[in-house]
């Protein structure tokens, strides 16, 4: 992995996840973003690119901001979804999405997910 920072948007109505998240990214060198909802993130997606996108799946409305960027045409985020569901609904379309990981999330592992995501 190059030293380069990378981007990341971490979605998350948890602010105790969602910080748990981000200073890990944060302390293996990785600039992380935050949205606390749907709305947030999709206002964020809009103003800025970002290399991985890492949602709660169970954020009110998570489902709008797979939705957007797969309407907003050539866009090149990774999604790597977290989900305290043991399956993801029908609806889901996995094309979009390129890791899974069930909560409780282990920040140490979603870390390295999204390094490899990054590589």
């Amino acid at each position: 992995m190059s030293n380069r920072l990378r981007g990341v948007l971490v979605i998350d109505d948890n602010a105790s996840e969602r910080g748990s998240i981000v200073r890990k990214l944060v302390g293996d060198g990785i600039r992380a973003d935050t949205a606390q909802t749907a709305t947030d993130a999709i206002r964020l997606l809009d103003e800025s690119r970002y290399e991985v996108v890492v949602l709660n799946w169970q954020l009110p409305n998570g489902a709008s901001v797979v939705s957007h960027l797969q309407r907003s045409g050539e866009r090149t985020e990774r999604i790597m979804l977290m989900t305290g569901d043991s399956r993801l609904p029908r609806s889901f379309d996995a094309s979009l999405v390129k890791g899974v990981l069930f909560k409780p999330v282990d920040a140490i592992a979603l870390s390295a997910h999204v390094r490899a995501m990054l590589s």
